[in-house]
Parts: C-alpha cells; sequence; structure tokens
C-alpha cells in the first residue's frame, strides 16, 4: 500500500511537468510564429520615423535657402548700389574735381569696397550654415523596439527568455553601466586644507605663471614630467542587460510561473534576498499589482575557461509593464545557515508519539494505535529544513504527512489545498 502511494504521488507529479513543459513548448511556439510579426511591425515603425525625420529636414532646408538667397540678393542690391555711387565719384574726379589726391582717394574707396563684397558673402554662408544646422542640441529619436528574444545571453550563457507572444506586446533593451567608484573622502587631520592654505600663499606664484615669466622656465618642464596628468578610472563592474516588455495583460502572472520554471532543478535557479541567501518563492505573486522577484544561481565555467560566475535575474512588474535584469553580482548562493540547538528546542518522533491524536487531527485517543515512520530526504518550509514524517493507521493506510522542521515547529500537510498547516505542540 505505501509503494502504491508513492507511485501515484510521482505519477501525479510527472503529469504535472510534462503538462508544464508541453505549455513551455506550446508557448515558444507562439513567441517564434510572432517574433516575425514583432520584426515586420518594428521595421514599418522605424521607416515611418525616418520618413518624419526626411520630412523636417527637407522643410528646414528650404527655409534656409530662402534666407540664403534673400540675404544674397540683399548684399547684391547694396554692392550694386555702391558701385554706381563709387562710379559717380570716379567721373567727377575724371573731371578735374578733387585733384590727383581726390582720385587716389575714391580708388582706394573702391578697394575697400571690392573687399567688403566677400567679407558679407561668407557671413551670409556661414549664418546659413547655422540655420541648416538648427542652432541648437538635436532631438533625440525614441528608442526602437526589439524583436521578441528567445533567449538571454548572459556571460556567454543561454537562458530562456520571458515566454510572451502578440503584436500588442512591445520589448525594448538597453545597458545599464556600473555606478562610477565614490571620490575618497577628505582626512580627518585636514591634510587637504593644509594643501589649499598653501596654494592660497603662493598665489604670487601662480600671477608670475600666467604673465609667463619665472614659472614657465626648465624647471616647470621637469615638474610636468614627473607629475603626469592622471587617466580616469573606467568604473569596475558589470553592465547590466535590461528587457523592458509593454502591453501585457497580466505581468504579474507572467512572472510568477516565469520563476516556477526557472526555479525547476533543470534550470538551476534559486529565489534569493538580497544577500544572494536562497528564499522560498512568493506566495500568490501573480495577485499583487507590482512586485519583485529576484532569482539567481551558481554557474560552473566552461572547459575553455569561459562563462561561470553568479548569474542573477531581477524579474519586476508594475501594471501592464514588466521587465527582466541580467547582473552578474559579486558573491555565491548559499543556503541559510543552520539553527543551532541552542537557539530552539529539538523535537522528534518521540515527542509525536506523546500528543493526543486530536492535535494532529486525527481519531482516536492514544497514538499507540498509530505507526510513525520517517521519511528520507528533508524539505525546506518559510526558509528551514524539515523531515517528513508518515502516519499509518492500525490497517496500515496513511492517516496523515507532518513535517519536523528544525528549529522545533510541526506542520501537516494538506493534501487538498498542497499546503503546508502548522500545529501547536501545547
Amino acid at each position: 500500500m505505501k509503494q502504491d502511494k508513492a507511485d501515484k504521488i510521482i505519477k501525479k507529479a510527472e503529469l504535472k511537468a510534462k503538462k508544464a513543459a508541453q505549455q513551455v513548448e506550446v508557448a515558444e511556439k507562439k513567441a517564434e510564429a510572432a517574433k516575425r510579426k514583432q520584426a515586420a511591425a518594428a521595421e514599418k515603425k522605424a521607416a515611418k520615423v525616418a520618413k518624419n525625420a526626411e520630412k523636417k529636414a527637407a522643410k528646414h532646408t528650404k527655409k534656409a535657402e530662402q534666407a540664403t538667397k534673400k540675404a544674397q540678393l540683399a548684399a547684391q542690391k547694396a554692392a550694386e548700389k555702391k558701385a554706381k555711387a563709387v562710379a559717380k565719384t570716379a567721373a567727377r574726379a575724371a573731371d578735374g574735381e578733387g585733384g590727383g589726391d581726390a582720385s587716389k582717394k575714391k580708388k582706394g574707396k573702391k578697394k575697400l569696397l571690392l573687399l567688403a563684397v566677400p567679407v558679407l558673402a561668407a557671413a551670409i554662408g556661414v549664418g546659413a550654415f547655422f540655420f541648416l544646422k538648427g542652432g541648437g542640441e538635436e532631438e533625440e529619436a525614441p528608442p526602437e523596439p526589439i524583436p521578441i528574444p528567445m533567449t538571454y545571453e548572459l556571460n556567454g550563457a543561454q537562458i530562456t527568455a520571458l515566454p510572451v507572444s502578440g503584436d500588442q506586446v512591445l520589448v525594448y533593451q538597453e545597458e545599464i553601466p556600473p555606478e562610477p567608484p565614490a571620490e575618497p573622502e577628505e582626512a580627518e587631520d585636514g591634510s587637504q586644507a593644509e594643501d589649499g592654505g598653501e596654494a592660497e600663499d603662493g598665489a604670487d606664484a601662480s600671477g608670475e605663471a600666467e604673465d609667463g615669466a619665472d614659472a614657465s622656465g626648465e624647471d616647470g618642464d621637469e615638474a610636468g614630467e614627473e607629475a603626469p596628468a592622471a587617466e580616469p578610472e573606467e568604473p569596475a563592474g558589470f553592465t547590466k542587460i535590461l528587457y523592458r516588455y509593454e502591453g501585457l495583460k497580466n505581468p504579474g502572472s507572467l512572472i510568477s510561473a516565469y520563476a516556477a520554471l526557472m526555479t525547476a532543478e533543470d534550470a538551476g535557479f534559486s529565489a534569493v534576498d538580497e544577500t544572494l541567501m536562497r528564499i522560498d518563492l512568493p506566495e500568490a505573486a501573480e495577485d499583487a499589482a507590482r512586485g519583485e522577484v529576484l532569482l539567481a544561481r551558481n554557474a560552473a565555467a566552461a572547459e575553455d575557461g569561459t562563462g561561470g560566475g553568479t548569474q542573477s535575474m531581477l524579474l519586476s512588474w508594475d501594471g501592464t509593464n514588466c521587465s527582466v535584469t541580467l547582473d552578474m553580482p559579486e558573491g555565491r548562493v548559499h543556503d541559510p545557515k543552520p539553527e543551532t540547538p541552542a537557539s530552539s528546542p529539538r523535537r522528534g518522533l518521540s515527542d509525536m508519539e506523546a500528543l493526543h491524536p486530536s492535535k494532529l487531527g486525527l481519531p482516536g485517543e492514544s497514538m499507540e494505535e498509530y505507526e510513525l515512520m520517517l521519511q528520507e530526504g528533508s524539505v525546506r518550509i518559510g526558509g528551514t529544513s524539515c523531515m517528513r514524517v508518515n502516519v499509518y493507521d492500525a490497517n496500515s493506510q496513511i492517516a496523515g504527512s507532518y513535517f519536523l522542521s528544525s528549529d522545533g515547529h510541526l506542520y501537516k500537510l494538506d493534501e487538498t489545498a498542497n499546503a503546508v498547516v502548522e500545529l501547536d505542540w501545547e
């Protein structure tokens, strides 16, 4: 009878796993079919944006050409008017008005006028250049969506992507560089302040340097060679990769199912806290309007030395949007430290046998009517390791399953709800 019960449980688990695998396969097929539609939609949108940009550029160019043409016409008219005036003056000078000196002066003015015409044309060209450029900063183009990814790549590893599909879903990808290192704090002994004082005392020396006198000699060149300018340090750390999804119907439910899939044994991820300590997945996360789940795993390096390290995925959702942030945090994924015997009392089978059956939700007046059998292996409940105990009645039928935790708690398995309920010892 015990073997039959175990076989049923195993069969039920296999059916669930098979069903989940089928659902993932269907989702992958849908995502692949939608990938082509998404690419076509993104290409169409990009063409539309480019067309609008071309229209705006053509409009600005046309305005600039009109302005340049008006300026050239005005300059040409002004030049012709002045040329006529110079010609009249030259004619008068030729008739003897003003003598030879006057003629030289008129010729000099004519030369100045001829020099002014190309200078004016150059100024007009410069103005037209700045007008064409826009005279200000160009507006940044909006980010373009990418095709729905089937996998994520993190440090050489391929990770199954969030299974989504549909033309209404838009996906954007961006990189988040690491934050620059913090600047060193000022020393407590005030060394920087003393340096600043010396700089103030040396105001005369700096003044001489500005005048280009004593401070720019050979000694200055040698000092420059001894203390070259330090190059700025690049910020250390991993550049995170963010995938942002928009237009989802129920992102909380999607994230919950995806987290359950990625924490399966074949995927290798675990729900962790900010210290990379393994924790239980949040219950009923799909019902929340917003939230986040952090998953991480310890990846082994490939034979060629690539890959490896700690890989993490931050899954967050809000409204109809969600995001997946890939990172390589420092540290290793680890289990919580076991409870010490001094911090909590140790409970065992003898303590359960001493209870009244009603405490365990069983009929009868004494636990002597039942047989308690400890099962192999352990499970985690609330982040604490527990051992399973099956209770059998006089007919060798299983009457209930219970869990004894390392910190002294007692739980009963509710098979109908597929959940555990904590019981009181007293």
